[in-house]
């Protein structure tokens, strides 16, 4: 796995592809493998054109090898402002083994990926289809359930990788093999941590927010409102300034256009109550509810009444720094 950071090369025509191919060609030989064998994931700035000289120079430097997940986490940050990794130890039936991951991301962040990149790994032994099977069990929960500011990118990558250094001596045939129990449990721990971290690290964010749809009348409609809410600049800056201005909740839910019965819907801030019945709650506590928006983690929670589905979203505030970083990204 090849992965750069600065430059995501996209929109960089012929130029872009050729480069491509040279990287894969040079990994091949340096590392003596297929090039089928090789992929590659890029991050960082549309439309220029890719170094290939300096990538290609890059890679035919021997460096010794190392076992540091943090570095590599850190080599591919972007506008992130830490490294995101994480290694745990697992077992599948009598077998010790381990899961570690790496991610980068902080903008350009939204539901169904985005502008980030995340790689995990194990050292069990598990075939490819296995593998497939748990990344789609595992992916629309975590990374695709976060959101920083609604855009989605070019560039989205994830990957779970195997080494097979571990051997079994029945083989796993099936992500419902009964020994995959607790190697189940810490891999969807993996994937849900590594997200949650992209969105704490939202760019200028200062906190994180989980919005919870429940009772919706069905699994799109709980989707939608919960993305409409999480994707809103007014509300998010709203959170970021301790604002607590429900009435946003209520205008995200409307412009879905999804059919909510408001004499049902009921909307808390953490355990705080703010709406019923289609009118504010009078028995609200404003300054206990300020002192709550002042913390660094937020849930809003939306009680639509209306069925049996239910979504959940991580998002994060806007604050100055966020315009500050976009408004020179590039310059």
């Amino acid at each position: 796995i090849v992965v750069n950071a600065g430059n995501d090369n996209t929109f960089t025509g012929k130029q872009g592809e050729r480069a491509l191919e040279q990287v894969i060609k040079t990994v091949a030989s340096q590392f003596k493998i297929s090039e089928k064998k090789i992929f590659i994931a890029s991050t960082g700035v549309i439309g220029e054109p890719f170094p290939t000289k300096k990538v290609v120079n890059a890679i035919k430097k021997r460096k010794t090898p190392s076992k540091n997940w943090i570095d590599a986490a850190r080599s591919i940050m972007t506008t992130d402002t830490y490294p995101k990794g994480i290694s745990i130890k697992s077992f599948i039936g009598n077998q010790k083994v381990t899961i570690t991951g790496i991610a980068k991301g902080s903008g350009m962040i939204e539901p169904n990926m985005a502008t980030m990149l995340g790689f995990i790994f194990t050292d069990a032994e598990l075939d490819q289809n296995i593998l497939k099977s748990l990344i789609n069990k595992f992916v629309n929960n975590s990374f695709n359930s976060i959101s920083v500011d609604g855009d989605e990118s070019t560039n989205d990558t994830v990957m779970l990788t195997s080494t097979n250094a571990i051997k079994f001596k029945k083989k796993i045939r099936s992500i419902n093999d009964k020994r995959l129990k607790k190697f189940k449990l810490d891999l969807e721990k993996v994937f849900s941590y590594l997200a949650e971290q992209i969105v704490r690290d939202g760019e200028g964010a200062t906190k994180l927010i989980e919005i919870n749809v429940k009772n919706a009348k069905n699994k799109i409609s709980a989707d939608k409102i919960s993305r409409s809410i999480a994707n809103s600049p007014l509300l998010k800056t709203a959170i970021y300034g301790n604002d607590p201005n429900w009435g946003r909740v209520i205008m995200a839910i409307g412009k879905t256009y999804e059919k909510v019965k408001s004499d049902k819907l009921r909307i808390s801030f953490g355990n705080y109550l703010v709406a019923k019945n289609g009118q504010a709650n009078a028995k609200i506590n404003e300054r206990m509810l300020k002192k709550y928006l002042s913390k660094d983690k937020i849930n809003i929670n939306i009680d639509l009444n209306h069925g049996k589905e239910q979504a959940r979203i991580l998002t994060c505030d806007f604050s100055h720094k966020y315009i500050d970083i976009n408004a020179s990204y590039k310059t």
